[in-house]
């Protein structure tokens, strides 16, 4: 595993027509969230928390809490990306941010933030990362501290009064 200074590119997908919603022709509500998701394990992949590693350590991990910001529309057919920035990890959890974009265009489609907390399979509880998985966050995290973090990072959801 490499760590950089920049985000991990943890999705590159196609919008399938099944994935559309029938009365506006854009991606699904549901399906921003499982595009994180298959992103976020993606991630977790990649830093060596695959298959066989929760296999051998009888690790798993869960989504403790997300929140989705949706800004603009992506139809079938065009390419999403999603990039991950490791905001926050410690011995349970991590902290990620996620962005969506279109291939070839800038603007960002979609932002999330995943609380992911690693579980013992025996147990069903909270249990501390195993293996290379808390020292390889904790080395994304420490390269990812130098990025800016993504607009609406951290802010909460509620109706705006002036």
């Amino acid at each position: 595993m490499t760590t950089t200074t920049t985000p991990f590119r943890a999705l590159r997908c196609a919008i399938r027509p099944e994935w559309l919603s029938a009365s506006t022709a854009h991606l699904f509500v549901a399906n921003y969230v499982m595009l994180f998701n298959n992103a976020a394990s993606g991630f977790f992949a990649g830093i060596g928390l695959d298959a066989p590693h929760m296999a051998t350590y009888g690790q798993s991990f869960v989504v403790g809490g997300l929140q989705l910001r949706y800004e603009r529309e992506i139809f079938g057919g065009e390419i999403a990306l999603v990039d991950i920035i490791v905001a926050d990890a410690d011995d349970r959890r991590a902290h990620l941010a996620l962005e969506m974009f279109r291939e070839g265009e800038p603007g960002r489609i979609c932002f999330a933030e995943m609380l992911f907390v690693s579980v013992s399979r025996a147990t069903s509880r909270s249990a501390p990362w195993a293996g290379e998985t808390g020292p390889r966050l904790a080395a994304m995290k420490a390269a990812h501290d130098a990025l800016p973090r993504p607009r609406g990072f951290g802010a909460g959801i509620g109706i705006t009064r002036r």
